[in-house]
């Protein structure tokens, strides 16, 4: 996964090997089937995913060293606050607003949780919609990015493939035409800023609850302390809880509705990815605001969707029938009503609740 390259760059690169595909296919072939990505992205990613663990393993250090009493409140809450913070950038503005579109928000509420969603350290606002997209359009196919069932079928081979789809995948090379998926963001000047300041964004996500712990504390340790937990500790468990819906989400745990891939719901990714781990109920109904779909599946992000409607601030929030529920239900119990007529899509007026078939 490129996280140097700003995606108005190599968007304009996809457009430019595409108009000169018809006379010079070759690089575009060879491109295709090269998994491999540049070194210096290969550095950047290493970085990226070691540099967060080698934080976590400071702070356990530090711990051993000087004891709790070391970690204060200070640390505690700065680490909530940006996990919380990051964590639902990610959940209601990278995944639900931005890639699934699950409702309509106005665009300062979409550029702050695409900032939010760049604190996470994850990756690049278009870039991460784009590979989500695609890991939908393919789910545990030829083409996902991360499945961890392409593999083979053996025990081995299942490991193999966990590992790929919650770290390894990050290091080969994107798709080479990813911008296809994503034009309505390239379209948007304001997220292709964003997008372009990325390093930015995950700068500060670092910094932030480095300086308020400082502040609070009065002392430059309580910086650096608030920047390890705050900032490297937060960024190690938040980068690990959502690369396990991409591996854990797909092997471990319960199915309730038809799709036609190995999604899973599991309520412990739930509960720590903050209502993403009901990944079943979200392949089965993609473009919904909700994922926790039954009263005791607890989703934090649709609650936050929910407070944001109620304040005016999503609107058009899209959920799925009963009825559409029942037919997903009713084919898992019964394949072979599979070909029956899916209920459609119902749309309401701007401002009210739609319906997601």
């Amino acid at each position: 996964m490129d996280l140097l390259t700003p995606a108005q760059t190599w968007a304009t690169r996809e457009q430019q090997r595409d108009e000169n595909a018809g006379t010079s296919p070759e690089p575009h072939h060879a491109e295709a089937h090269d998994h491999r990505m540049p070194l210096a992205q290969r550095v950047t990613m290493f970085v990226s995913v070691v540099g967060p663990i080698v934080g976590l393993i400071a702070a356990i250090v530090l711990l051993w060293d000087r004891g709790p009493a070391s970690v204060g409140w200070p640390e505690v809450v700065a680490m909530l606050g940006m996990y919380a913070l990051a964590g639902f950038g990610v959940t209601v503005g990278y995944h639900r607003l931005l890639t699934h579109r699950a409702f309509d928000a106005p665009r300062a509420v979409r550029v702050l949780f695409a900032i939010c969603g760049s604190v996470a350290a994850q990756g690049a606002t278009i870039r991460w919609c784009a590979t989500h997209r695609r890991h939908h359009q393919t789910s545990d196919r030829a083409g996902d990015p991360h499945s961890p069932h392409t593999h083979g079928d053996g025990v081995l081979d299942l490991l193999r493939g966990v590992w790929h789809a919650h770290m390894g995948w990050l290091f080969h090379r994107d798709a080479p035409d990813t911008a296809h998926s994503v034009r309505d963001l390239l379209a948007d000047p304001l997220i292709v800023l964003v997008d372009r300041l990325y390093f930015f964004w995950v700068i500060l996500g670092l910094v932030i609850p480095g300086a308020l712990v400082g502040l609070w504390e009065g002392t430059w340790s309580g910086f650096w302390s608030g920047l390890v937990w705050g900032g490297l500790v937060r960024v190690c468990l938040m980068q690990h809880v959502t690369w396990s819906i991409n591996s854990v989400c797909h092997v471990w745990g319960s199915r309730e509705f038809h799709t036609t891939d190995h999604s899973v719901n599991n309520w412990v990714c739930a509960v720590l990815a903050l209502g993403e781990g009901w990944h079943n109920n979200h392949h089965a109904f993609p473009t919904s605001a909700r994922q926790g779909l039954r009263w005791w599946q607890f989703d934090s992000s649709w609650l936050i969707i929910r407070a944001m409607e109620r304040l005016g601030l999503a609107r058009n929030v899209r959920t799925p029938t009963p009825a559409a529920m029942r037919a997903k239900l009713e084919v898992m119990r019964d394949p072979s009503v599979a070909d029956r007529d899916m209920p459609p899509m119902v749309s309401h007026p701007t401002g009210a609740r739609r319906d997601v078939a």
